[in-house]
């Protein structure tokens, strides 16, 4: 899966958990796109769409700034 795809698809599960479109840039937790629990529910899709594991601790308004940074973020925890 290369990058466009990647972030195509957190896309896709934002939509599922927080019923909005967005774009790469948008702020996520600032613009009140994400709240605490959409995030948690967003963390669980990613986790389960990426077959990685997202510790609590990282579930935060710097991983989860926007669909660029999870994009980069999820391509750490693939290695």
């Amino acid at each position: 899966m290369n990058e466009q795809e990647a972030k195509e698809l957190i896309r896709s599960k934002i939509k599922e958990v927080a019923f909005r479109q967005v774009s790469d840039t948008d702020q996520l937790m600032e613009q009140h796109i994400l709240d605490s629990m959409a995030a948690v529910d967003l963390a669980v899709a990613l986790e389960a769409a990426f077959g990685i594991s997202i510790p609590f601790v990282d579930i935060n308004k710097q991983q989860f700034a926007s669909v660029e940074t999870l994009a980069a973020y999820i391509a750490l925890k693939r290695g």
